[in-house]
């Protein structure tokens, strides 16, 4: 399993963590539930996403019965176990449909084809595409704007990213703007087939 994939799943459990001790009407999990979830993903050898994500779901549930016959241990909130199975689901089926997706647009290998001399190189204001790696947005709560280009003077796209989702990277931009005295480029992402430009303030790859 490639260990960009194991980063998102840890800000999953990360995600759920925060979300239980952000609640005040339920009690807070004691942390080696968590650290127990999470010891799985380290120990875990899948090269099968999907396969994974099942297997986490059922140590999800070990855990959660582990969690309650443990005398030493409080006996943590069901939802918090609920939340953490709905949360790998959702996940589970974004993948899903990115593959789905990259399946049905995927270009045909060419056959016999040659060339007698290089494509020629036309440089660009941005960066060459670097091997498509996985990132979660990180708005606090809210929705981002996927603008068509890298700047803010581009216009911004009808549809809005909700915080928490899974995207696939494509590229950097070679400019980058001051956010908050940082410096931060924008990069390129495709949202579920989606494609377009967000501030990597925004994301979390790791």
């Amino acid at each position: 399993m490639n260990l960009p994939f194991f980063n998102i799943i840890k800000e999953v459990i990360k995600v759920v963590k925060n979300k239980n001790q952000a609640d005040p009407n339920v009690k807070t999990a004691d942390p080696s539930v968590f650290d127990q979830i999470e010891k799985h993903v380290d120990n875990n050898q899948s090269t099968d996403t999907g396969g994974f994500l099942e297997d986490l779901k059922k140590n999800v549930s070990h855990v959660q019965r582990e969690n309650r016959d443990n005398p030493n241990v409080e006996t943590a909130d069901s939802s918090v176990f609920e939340n953490m199975q709905q949360e790998l689901e959702a996940l589970k089926a974004k993948l899903a449909k990115q593959e789905s997706a990259a399946a049905t647009t995927a270009p045909a290998a060419p056959t016999n084809t040659h060339y007698n001399n290089p494509p020629e190189y036309v440089e660009t204001n941005r960066t060459p595409a670097v091997e498509q790696i996985l990132a979660m947005t990180n708005s606090g709560g809210g929705s981002l704007s996927m603008r068509t280009e890298p700047n803010m003077g581009a216009a911004t796209m009808e549809r809005r990213v909700a915080d928490s989702s899974l995207v696939k990277v494509i590229e950097y931009s070679k400019n980058s703007i001051n956010l908050d005295g940082k410096n931060t480029r924008f990069v390129k992402v495709d949202v579920n087939g989606q494609v377009g430009w967000l501030l990597e303030s925004y994301l979390n790859f790791n």
